[in-house]
C-alpha cells in the first residue's frame, strides 16, 4: 500500500513538472504560437493534396526552383514538452524542420532541393505533431543561375558573412566580394582569466578583441577560397551605425575604445582596394566608400541583412547605408539577397544544427521581398561551414572565459538548464543547415520611393 501512494505521489510530481515544463517552454516564444504564419505577398503557384502523409508536386515545377509549402500542422501533448518536427523524405533524402513547443495552425516548409525530375513524390511524417490530411499551397520561384555573377556580401560584424551565406559564397568564392562594415570590438566582456575588470585591462580587452575579429574578417574567407584581395574591413566601430546616420557627418567613437581613428582596424586590410578608402568614423564617409566598393566592384548580388525582418542596429544600418549608396550612383542592376540573423523576436530558426531552414514567423508586419532563395548544402558542406564559425573567436564555445573550471562548471550547468526549459539561440546550431535563404529584392526597387521605404523600415 505504501509503495502505491510513493508511486502515485511520483506520479503526480512528475505530471505536474511536466505541465510546468510545457507551460514555459510555449512562453519562450515572443506569439502566440497557436497563429497561422501570414505570407499575403506569396505566389499560389499550385495546390497539391496531402493524404495519408504523402503529396506529388505537379511537373510543371522544376527540380531547381525554390518551392515553400504552406501546412497546417497541431503539436501533440508530448510536443508540448519536446520540441515536434516535421519529417520530409524523398528519394534524394531525408530532412527534419522543426515547429515550436506546442506549434498549430499555418507553416511554410521548404522542400527546395528534396526533388528531382525523376520523382516528385514527398512523405511527410510528424514527429510530435500530426499533419492532418489537407489541401497544400505551394509558392513557386525560378532559381536565378548564379554562376558568372559577382557577389558583394556585406558583414556587419566578423562571422556575419559566415553565418548568412558561406555556402552561397564558397560556391561562388572566384566572384565573391567579402567586405565587414565593422570591426565587432563591442559586445560582451571575454577572456575573464587573461584581463582584469578595471579601466585600463577592460580597454585592452576590447582592443584586443576588436583586433583578433578583425582578423577573423579578413582571413576566414580564405578558407573558402576568396582571394585576399577581395576581403575588406572598413573598421567601423561597433554598435555605432544608428548614432552615425543621425549624425552624418560627426565622427562617433567607439563605444568601448577611446578613440574616433577608424584607422585602428583598417590599416589591417591588404587589399588593393583599401587604398581607395577614405573618410572618418561618420555616416557619409560609410556610404561613399560602400559607394567605391559597389562602383569598382560591379556587383551582380549584394547579400546583406534585411531592416525590415533582422532587430540588430548595425545589421539595419548596413543595408540602409548599401542603399544610400546605391541611389548615390543610381547603380540599378541585380539584386538584393537579404537575410536576418537576429530575428525580430530572436527566436528563429529554431531546432538542430543539419535541419532545414524555412521562413520564420510572420503575422502581418512589413516584410518587402520579391522571391525566395533557397540554396542547398549537403553534410560536407555544412562541415566547412562549421569549421569556418569555429575559426571565429568571437562564437567559439571557449571564446568566454577561456580555459576557466570555474566557466565552464558555470556553462554545463547552464546548458543543461537551457536544454530543459528554453530554445537554442547559439548562432553556430542555429546557421549550419541544410539550406541558406534569402529574400530577393531587385535593385531597382531601390529608386522607387515607395519600395525603397519598405526596404529600410526598420523592425
Amino acid at each position: 500500500m505504501l509503495l502505491l501512494v510513493l508511486f502515485c505521489m511520483i506520479l503526480c510530481l512528475l505530471v505536474i513538472a511536466a505541465f510546468i515544463v510545457a507551460s514555459i517552454r510555449r512562453k519562450q516564444f515572443a506569439y502566440d504560437v497557436s497563429r497561422d504564419y501570414e505570407y499575403g505577398q506569396l505566389p499560389k503557384s499550385a495546390t497539391v493534396s496531402l493524404r495519408e502523409g504523402e503529396l506529388i508536386l505537379p511537373d510543371t515545377i522544376g527540380a531547381n526552383d525554390t518551392v515553400i509549402a504552406r501546412i497546417n500542422v497541431k503539436s501533440g501533448w508530448l510536443g508540448r514538452l519536446v520540441m515536434p518536427w516535421i519529417g520530409v523524405k524523398t528519394n534524394r533524402g531525408e530532412w527534419r524542420a522543426y515547429v515550436e513547443h506546442g506549434g498549430n495552425g499555418a507553416r511554410y516548409l521548404n522542400l527546395t532541393d528534396t526533388f528531382d525530375d525523376g520523382s516528385r513524390k514527398i512523405t511527410l511524417s510528424g514527429n510530435r505533431v500530426f499533419l492532418p490530411d489537407q489541401e497544400v499551397e505551394l509558392s513557386v520561384y525560378p532559381r536565378e543561375c548564379l554562376s558568372g555573377k559577382k557577389i558583394l556580401v556585406l558583414a556587419p560584424h566578423a562571422d556575419d558573412a559566415e553565418l548568412a551565406a558561406y555556402g552561397l559564397y564558397e560556391k561562388h568564392a572566384a566572384d565573391t566580394l567579402v567586405v565587414t562594415i565593422t570591426a565587432g570590438e563591442g559586445g560582451s566582456f571575454h577572456y575573464n582569466n587573461l584581463y582584469a575588470r578595471n579601466p585600463e585591462q577592460m580597454q585592452a580587452q576590447y582592443l584586443q578583441k576588436g583586433r583578433m575579429r578583425v582578423w577573423n574578417s579578413l582571413t576566414v574567407p580564405l578558407l573558402a577560397g576568396v582571394s585576399s584581395e577581395n576581403i575588406l574591413q572598413l573598421g567601423y566601430f561597433d554598435s555605432t551605425l544608428q548614432v552615425m546616420k543621425q549624425n552624418p557627418d560627426a565622427d562617433v567613437k567607439s563605444t568601448k575604445l577611446d578613440t574616433a581613428d577608424v584607422n585602428l582596424f583598417r590599416r589591417a586590410n591588404t587589399s588593393p582596394l583599401s587604398k581607395g578608402l577614405n573618410g572618418g568614423s561618420n555616416w557619409r564617409g560609410l556610404v561613399n566608400n560602400l559607394a567605391y566598393i559597389i562602383e569598382t566592384f560591379q556587383p551582380d548580388i549584394i547579400v546583406s541583412p534585411s531592416p525590415n525582418i533582422d532587430a540588430h542596429k548595425d545589421h539595419q544600418y548596413t543595408t540602409i547605408a548599401a542603399v544610400e549608396a546605391l541611389k548615390q550612383l543610381d547603380y540599378r542592376k541585380g539584386s538584393l539577397f537579404l537575410h536576418t540573423l537576429h530575428f525580430l523576436s530572436d527566436d528563429f530558426p529554431i531546432g538542430k544544427s543539419g535541419s532545414m531552414l524555412s521562413l520564420p514567423p510572420m503575422f502581418g508586419q512589413p516584410f518587402h521581398f520579391h522571391s525566395v532563395y533557397s540554396l542547398p548544402l549537403n553534410k560536407e558542406e555544412q562541415n566547412r561551414k562549421l569549421l569556418a564559425l569555429d575559426a571565429m573567436n568571437d562564437i567559439r564555445p571557449n571564446a568566454n572565459g577561456y580555459a576557466d573550471w570555474k566557466t565552464m562548471i558555470f556553462r554545463g550547468l547552464n546548458g543543461f538548464r537551457h536544454h530543459v526549459f528554453d530554445i537554442d539561440r547559439d548562432l553556430v546550431n542555429r546557421f549550419v543547415r541544410s539550406n541558406e535563404l534569402f529574400y530577393v529584392v531587385p535593385v531597382s526597387d531601390v529608386h522607387q520611393e515607395d519600395s525603397y521605404q519598405k526596404i529600410v523600415q526598420c523592425g
